[in-house]
């Protein structure tokens, strides 16, 4: 009788142990592949952020030679501090330390310095404004949302 229930326990434990290598094999094969996919995402949301940054710095510097004085020096000083955070920032590293770091100092210096033109992310498009981290912007002027300061006149 006990034969009968170890030979019972042993199929059981061999199953088991079946089952745990399959699965194992197996997620770690879905794991990659959802890994993989994610990243790509992040990556490209992260990089469509990056570039954002760099254009409007572009812009900025061709509405800077096109207009001089158009830009408050205190404005300028943070365009000149996220030209320097883009030279930094690992474009082809994306397991650098400081990748994440670089990110948040371009945010806040693009927020600064959109506040110092009197302008919101919502100014600049509703994709800029989930770039920016408003969270959808809003809907009240650029005057307003600069603390009562006229926007600088972007035309080209």
């Amino acid at each position: 009788m006990d034969d009968l229930f170890g030979s019972a326990h042993e199929l059981e434990q061999s199953h088991i142990q079946e089952g745990a290598r399959d699965g194992k094999r197996d997620g770690m094969r879905l794991g990659l592949a959802e890994g993989r996919a994610l990243g790509l995402q992040k990556g490209y949301e992260i990089g469509m952020e990056v570039g954002h940054y760099a254009g409007c710095v572009r812009m900025w510097r061709a509405l800077q030679q096109q207009q001089p004085g158009s830009i408050p020096a205190k404005v300028e000083r943070s365009i000149a501090a996220m030209e320097e955070c883009l030279l930094q920032y690992p474009l082809y590293q994306p397991q650098d330390e400081e990748l994440h770091e670089l990110l948040e100092q371009l945010r806040g210096k693009y927020k600064t310095v959109l506040a110092g033109l009197g302008l919101s992310a919502a100014d600049y498009g509703s994709s800029s404004s989930s770039i920016a981290g408003d969270g959808g912007g809003s809907s009240s002027s650029a005057a307003t949302a600069g603390g009562g300061k006229q926007p600088v006149s972007l035309a080209f």
